[in-house]
């Protein structure tokens, strides 16, 4: 076979017309016709581009990208219809080909897999339900909605002091739940620790300052013992809970400083924390400021 046969040979194994006639073609021969019909496709598409662009110019980036979206889209639903038949016309190589778009969709699709998987998670015994507080990735929310591939929260702000809504709606993809931990407060136990400072001079009544927060934490709060126990049964169904002591605590420590740091500490219901708060507050306020040896100070930081 002379040289000139050869290229002739080449030539035809090359042909497209050739590739798209030939319903016997092996795996190569059908990588080399995806090829062709791939740049015929994009060449189209540039073409059809740049003769819309002269002939009806966009009238700003938007439309621009509006129309190089739904033309993209157009294309590439059409150029699927058109190609499927030509390349499903050898039928030896159908299980390849389905193989290999298996596993390109699975791959192109991780995203919603994961999201899919997360929604179990959330729908399992260790997720959380419509009505629950939680945090993740930084950002703490109620739960407003929950989607098979996304759920919603309400934000919380993230200053611990204040607990309030921001009013703003947060979407989160459910694969969130499986990349990332995240922090429940459920309706099963709905209350949590807080814990506020107040700062007093070394010659302060300490003894009598502690006296008066440990009446306002025991008298003040609406926060009863048996509501805890109650809550601490229910969760104990699914969960090895061990709280320990429940009531309220004043610590009092002399700090290095050179001042006296009296922590009142108690439980509270998480979407009462900033009530509580002010309650105690304006309580300590009130019964301090006619204490003639107990004074505020405002510590260094």
């Amino acid at each position: 076979m002379n040289l000139g046969e050869n290229i002739k040979e080449f030539y035809l194994e090359l042909n497209p017309f050739r590739l798209v006639l030939d319903t016997h073609r092996g795996f190569s021969a059908t990588i080399i016709l995806f090829a062709y019909m791939l740049l015929f496709a994009i060449l189209i598409y540039k073409i059809t581009m740049i003769v819309l662009e002269r002939i009806r110019p966009a009238k700003d980036p938007g439309h621009e990208y509006n129309r190089r979206k739904v033309l993209r889209t157009g294309y590439l639903g059409f150029f699927i219809i058109i190609y499927l038949p030509i390349i499903f016309s050898s039928l030896q190589l159908l299980p390849t080909v389905l193989g290999l778009a298996g596993a390109g969709i699975v791959i192109s699709l991780k995203e919603v897999w994961l999201n899919m998987v997360g929604w179990f998670m959330i729908m399992g015994g260790n997720g959380f339900k419509v009505g629950d507080r939680i945090e993740i990735d930084n950002v703490k929310g109620d739960v407003v909605n929950i989607g098979f591939l996304k759920f919603s929260l309400l934000e919380i702000s993230g200053d611990p002091k204040a607990e309030q809504s921001t009013n703003r709606l947060i979407h989160f993809p459910n694969f969130n739940i499986v990349l990332h931990r995240f922090f429940l407060v459920s309706d099963a136990m709905d209350f949590v620790w807080d814990e506020f400072k107040i700062s007093l001079t070394v010659d302060s009544d300490w003894e009598k300052a502690e006296k008066i927060c440990n009446h306002i934490l025991h008298e003040e709060l609406v926060l009863a013992p048996e509501l805890v126990d109650e809550k601490i049964r229910e969760l104990s169904k699914n969960y090895l809970v061990r709280l320990g002591k429940s009531t309220p605590i004043v610590y009092t420590s002399l700090e290095p400083e050179g001042y006296i740091l009296l922590s009142l500490r108690y439980l509270t219901p998480i979407r009462s924390k900033r009530l509580n708060r002010i309650l105690i507050s304006k309580e300590i306020l009130r019964q301090f400021k006619n204490e003639t040896e107990i004074y505020f100070i405002q510590p260094k930081r």
